[in-house]
């Protein structure tokens, strides 16, 4: 998603520190890839190889695939590669699919914000409450679970910057 030169500078700034910030939060989810990749490849060795599995592994990768799936979220928003069902919209007239893209948009970022909601009333209840997750691998469970929040909060601010910034007319082709 390109902003239009002609949105106001405050607009391209916000848009620009959003996309920074989820570059960094991508990165941030390749490294959670690799940790658990690792973790688990070190589980199979230890496992089969010295009859030693670990206590670890399995619960460091669950956790570490929270905060990879919260955090890659928001850019696959960014680059609508989310999963997506088109066959309605590219059937549609070029303004009819138009309006669709933008409802379907608009319904998103509802959903993602709702779930924003939700997750950090229950993130807030978790550290206010002192909740833990299972041992042997325990960590307070707000430390997993605030991440959710965030990549539903990106990713319907993604949805909204896409519904303003699609250019206004769409002009069909002549062929």
């Amino acid at each position: 998603m390109q902003p239009t030169s002609d949105r106001p500078a405050w607009w391209r700034a916000f848009g620009a520190a959003h996309d920074g910030i989820t570059r960094g939060g991508f990165a941030l989810a390749m490294a959670m890839l690799l940790v658990i990749v690792v973790s688990y490849c070190y589980e199979i060795v230890a496992r089969y190889a010295f009859d030693a599995p670990t206590l670890w592994a399995s619960p460091l990768v669950s956790y570490c695939l929270v905060v990879l799936i919260f955090l890659a979220m928001p850019e696959l928003t960014r680059g609508a590669s989310h999963i997506a069902i088109n066959v309605l919209i590219d059937a549609a007239p070029p303004e009819l699919a138009r309006w669709m893209r933008g409802s379907v948009r608009v319904v998103a970022a509802a959903a993602c914000f709702l779930a924003t909601w939700f997750c950090a009333d229950e993130s807030l209840r978790q550290f206010s409450g002192d909740i833990w997750t299972s041992p042997p691998f325990a960590l307070p469970k707000w430390t997993v679970s605030m991440f959710i929040p965030f990549g539903m909060a990106s990713s319907g601010l993604y949805f909204l910057r896409q519904l303003v910034d699609e250019p206004v007319a769409v002009t069909e082709v002549q062929t």
